[in-house]
């Protein structure tokens, strides 16, 4: 596989202007569609000042590239932030019209999300291999070597997601629905990464599309290629989160509905990584940690849209609709001629 994609850098001198007039472009442009999409009058000055900002971050990007380059550029986390821009451009897409998620927010709280993620899911990964890091085989702020834990990243985003959304006063819950499937787009992409990066691999098969990984076993054996099953599982219950968002009548029930479909997944899944690449869970042995924690997710969140179901059941048609979140805000039509 390919766990490095690329090194870069340094840059000749030409590169600089060439990455601090690219940015600058990006950015004018980006403020110029924020405004229009408001039907704001336009502010030269401050489109010159997001200009001026996504020139100095190529300059400094370039000097930072001649001062520690060649940086190598890492299939996992490329993907990752791959697996994060198509998110935001989903939510982005999807909310066109809302006047709360306007671009800025949107980008802000993508970036929120990832800070959380990224800290959630290294900080459960040390937790459950707290012997190993314990015994200075492994430092625990290397995230680049590896040992990220999906739980804890979907935790820890969530998390920073309702800080943030509490801080701008913006209902957490609907949100939360609006994000589910760009979480379920994103992780696709991201477990691509997983392939290229040789791990979270499955086991040994004879099936004709096991894969080599030279990572493991210097690719002497055919694995189960269960990043891209993941992948796989996880475009569907996009498709399917999009299909169901239109018979649900709560919000957060979206988001429980995902956490369910991933959680079933995850567990099919892990039948394919046991002994290879996931971690079996001794006192529920032959069950693997994130079996263990499918079925506690599966449990709550499948308990909580019953109860609701159950509930929604023994009111009167009347009162059920008035409780019905509205519908998502549509962008506006132009006027026919």
């Amino acid at each position: 596989m390919y766990p490095v994609l690329l090194e870069i850098g340094p840059l000749p001198a030409w590169a600089a202007a060439a990455m601090a007039l690219a940015l600058a472009l990006v950015g004018g442009l980006l403020e110029v569609v924020e405004e229009r999409r408001l039907r704001m009058a336009p502010r030269p000055l401050r489109i010159a000042g997001i200009a001026a900002l996504g020139a100095a971050i190529g300059l400094t990007a370039w000097w930072m590239l001649g001062r520690w380059g060649p940086i190598q550029v890492r299939a996992w986390g490329t993907m990752l932030m791959l697996g994060f821009i198509a998110g935001m451009l989903w939510l982005m897409h999807d909310t066109r019209g809302d006047d709360q998620l306007t671009t800025d927010v949107i980008i802000d709280l993508t970036l929120v999300i990832l800070v959380g993620a990224v800290i959630g899911a290294r900080a459960l990964s040390v937790a459950l291999q707290w012997e190993t890091y314990a015994q200075g085989h492994r430092a625990p702020w290397e995230v680049w070597s590896g040992g990220l834990s999906f739980h804890g990243g979907l935790l820890g985003g969530i998390l920073a997601a309702a800080l943030f959304l509490g801080r701008r006063r913006i209902g957490f819950w609907r949100v939360a629905d609006l994000v589910a499937p760009s979480i379920a787009l994103g992780y696709a992409i991201t477990r691509v990464g997983c392939l290229l990066n040789g791990c979270c691999h499955g086991v040994p098969t004879t099936m004709p599309w096991g894969v080599h990984l030279p990572a493991v076993d210097g690719g002497q054996v055919a694995r189960h290629p269960t990043q891209l099953y993941a992948a796989a599982a996880s475009l569907l219950i996009f498709a399917l989160l999009l299909v169901l968002r239109r018979h649900l009548h709560r919000d957060g029930h979206l988001l429980l509905s995902y956490f369910v479909l991933y959680s079933v997944a995850r567990f099919a899944i892990e039948h394919f990584r046991r002994g290879a690449s996931a971690e079996i869970f001794a006192p529920l042995a032959p069950l693997t940690v994130a079996q263990v924690a499918s079925i506690a997710i599966i449990l709550g969140a499948g308990g909580w849209l019953l109860r609701d179901h159950l509930r929604d059941r023994g009111r009167p048609h009347d009162e059920q609709t008035a409780a019905a979140p509205p519908s998502r805000p549509q962008p506006p039509r132009p006027p026919t001629v």
